[in-house]
């Protein structure tokens, strides 16, 4: 039990961890990137505008036959630097340029075919470059004025191809630190809930062998008890009054009943610890079932309630033979307890044959029902829908944390069907260890 919580712990650790480490790595390489995103953006912005304003003196000088055309040799932009534009005049005429590298030239000019961005507004575009490569460029285009009149367009861009691979690569780290960070955290997770879980185990195993010596020591004076009313009411030379005789009953009674919450205890806490030992043998489920139906027909009759079985022939299995009868009393006297007078309980019983054979066993009533909230507790010790009508009814609210454990012992499972109201089912699936002798 320690250890699957401490796995658990362990595996709660480390989804924390990969959460945290996740939402650091995301908000650090989002943050970088919207950084260095809007500081290219202003720089390019601002180096359009510039430029804008020399390509208009440039319009102007060829028109006033001043000077040809500003040689390339003569750009400042043209340093071997990652900056790029393309200058058209009101024709759409190419007049100048200072283009990009080679092999991303022809996907530049497609996307200024293309352009259809506002003045002063810079993009990011993307494409693929003949090599399969990816390209990512930041561009952004700008009317060339003389005054009112429109002298021409430049569309400048900056190629941040490179930018992006030292971020791919420094996101490509940081996952590869994260997943070390993480692979470390969940041992010293697994470590630290070692640690932690100590006291609670020591808490535990101690109060565990509290139950059972408490419940083992209780035993004995509660059958003396119990067997001292009996010699008393046996006594002919007692002359008892009826309040006398009615007190020795309810004593026999809370007796009788403390003596089964004492043995549902050890049960439980020798179950804890192991010492209950799970003795198998070979017998046919059926007659078990009957057995036990036969013992409570008298309990069914008293409150007008039907109670019978439906098998599908043998089914010989290789289980604990007192475990599985146990069982069985359990969930058809809870069955019976709680349904009304003139209900009905059903015990249905059958072999699913298959590579791995198994049992397949219903106990289901007529009776009050248990809601949904009270099913995922209904195994829990000493936890009872309803605790009035439980102690009314002789409830202990131990009888199904016993069956949890007989089943969970045989490797089965148990579930439960249920609707205020409506009855209950009480669902189980017992593996068939079938001997070769049977």
């Amino acid at each position: 039990m320690f250890s699957r919580i401490r796995n658990r712990l362990t595996m709660l650790y480390a989804v924390i961890m990969a959460m945290f480490l996740l939402a650091f790595i995301s908000a650090c390489y989002t943050g970088v990137i919207w950084v260095l995103y809007r500081e290219e953006q202003q720089d390019l912005r601002s180096l359009t505008v510039e430029e804008a304003r020399e390509q208009a003196a440039i319009f102007k000088q060829r028109e006033a036959f001043l000077t040809p055309k500003l040689k390339e040799d003569d750009n400042i932009y043209n340093t071997g630097t990652k900056i790029f534009y393309y200058v058209f005049d009101a024709f759409g005429q190419q007049t100048a340029t200072d283009e990009p590298a080679r092999e991303m030239r022809t996907s530049v000019l497609d996307i200024i075919r293309r352009w259809d961005a506002q003045d002063g507004e810079v993009r990011l575009k993307k494409f693929y470059l003949p090599n399969g490569e990816r390209g990512i460029v930041l561009m952004c285009s700008m009317k060339i004025y003389d005054g009112p009149r429109v002298l021409g367009t430049i569309f400048m861009g900056e190629d941040i191809t490179s930018y992006y691979q030292v971020l791919k690569m420094l996101l490509m780290v940081m996952v590869i630190i994260a997943i070390l960070f993480l692979v470390i955290a969940i041992f010293v997770g697994h470590y630290l809930a070692g640690r932690a879980i100590i006291p609670i185990q020591q808490s535990f195993l101690r109060q565990r062998e509290f139950v059972a010596d408490a419940s083992h020591e209780l035993r004995t004076p509660l059958s003396v008890f119990l067997i001292s009313i009996d010699a008393i009411q046996s006594d002919d030379d007692n002359h008892l009054s009826m309040f006398s005789i009615q007190v020795l009953d309810d004593m026999k009674n809370e007796i009788r009943r403390m003596s089964k919450i004492v043995a549902d205890l050890l049960t439980l806490a020798r179950a804890d610890a192991g010492v209950t030992s799970i003795m198998k043998e070979k017998f046919h489920f059926h007659i078990v079932a009957e057995q036990v139906i036969r013992s409570l027909q008298p309990l069914a009759a008293e409150k007008n309630i039907k109670l019978e079985m439906t098998e599908n022939g043998d089914i010989p299995v290789w289980a604990d033979k007192e475990r599985m009868n146990q069982l069985l009393v359990i969930l058809i006297d809870n069955a019976i307890k709680y349904t009304p007078n003139g209900g009905r309980v059903d015990v249905l019983i059958k072999k699913i044959t298959g590579s791995s054979p198994y049992i397949h066993v219903i106990v289901q009533d007529t009776g009050i029902g248990i809601s949904e909230a009270d099913q995922n507790l209904i195994f829990e010790r000493f936890y009872r829908v309803d605790k009035a009508r439980s102690r009314e009814e002789g409830g202990t609210g131990l009888g199904l944390s016993i069956v949890k454990w007989i089943v969970e012992a045989h490797n089965g499972t148990i579930k439960i069907e249920s609707r205020p109201g409506e009855g209950s089912s009480f669902i189980m699936i017992l593996p068939i260890f079938v001997d070769r002798g049977l």
